[in-house]
């Protein structure tokens, strides 16, 4: 086979492994539920990426690869920062509701 099957098969098992992860730790159900769209989303970006990175002529490859870049950084650090938001929320909601109980 050749490398380049090789690293597409690898790169398909991160993406699943990573796709599992990021499910199996969220902590609440809202991050959970945000956790499965962006993981299904990411994966038909990700596919669309690869079906125009794979039908486009030999030097338009090499210009598609900054959008693509640029795209996948931006979606990683919306990701992030939406899940850090959600685990902010949850946190301040249960510190609320220790709060009642207490009074």
């Amino acid at each position: 086979m050749k490398f380049e099957t090789y690293l597409l098969l690898a790169m398909l098992l991160f993406g699943v492994w990573k796709t599992h992860r990021s499910v199996r730790r969220s902590q609440s159900a809202r991050e959970r539920f945000f956790a499965i769209r962006a993981s299904i989303f990411t994966w038909l970006i990700g596919v669309g990426l690869l079906a125009g990175f794979v039908f486009l002529p030999g030097r338009m490859r090499i210009l598609f690869l900054l959008p693509a870049f640029v795209i996948v950084t931006s979606l990683a650090k919306f990701w992030r920062n939406a899940r850090a938001r959600l685990r902010q929320e949850s946190r301040a909601r249960v510190d609320l509701e220790s709060m009642k109980r207490v009074n």
